[in-house]
């Protein structure tokens, strides 16, 4: 019988990363790492984590959610104390405030995911960058070898 996957999750303070797995192993080799994240405390098993459901739907797919930035900020804010009776505001200025704080929030998650694509857009270019390095470095020491070879003695 198979096992059930455990959800297992950890945070490089920028994203969260999760994923269902039956083990800490698959979900060390589905985070893509040789370090071990959880010898480390940096990753542990959290069945309740708000990505639990996503992870369980689709086993071994690492679920990626953006933390901190302004979205935890706004987030911050709902939480913020309630006003007094005294300082309640009309329900129209109410219903303003929440518009802009959720335009506010469609800004940010639009921000997050030009900057997302932009790193992107950026790595693809260096590992460009890297092959074109590699293949003009094979190509050179050839011919430097080549070079060494024609003028040993036989």
């Amino acid at each position: 019988m198979a096992r059930a996957p455990k959800i297992f999750t950890w945070s490089d303070g920028f994203h969260r990363y999760t994923v269902a797995a039956t083990s800490r192993a698959k979900a060390l080799a589905a985070w893509e790492t040789d370090r071990d994240l959880f010898k480390e405390g940096v990753a542990q098993e959290a069945p309740d984590a708000p990505d639990a459901k996503a992870a369980l739907a689709a086993p071994g797919a690492v679920i990626r959610r953006a933390e901190g930035g302004l979205p935890a900020e706004v987030a911050k804010l709902s939480k913020a104390k309630p006003a007094s009776k005294k300082d309640d505001k009309t329900e129209a200025e109410r219903k303003r405030k929440l518009a802009e704080a959720e335009a506010a929030l469609e800004a940010a998650e639009a921000e997050q995911r030009d900057a997302e694509a932009d790193l992107e857009r950026r790595r693809r270019e260096l590992d460009a960058e890297a092959a074109a390095l590699s293949d003009s470095w094979t190509t050179r020491r050839a011919k430097l070898e080549r070079a060494i070879r024609s003028l040993r003695p036989r």
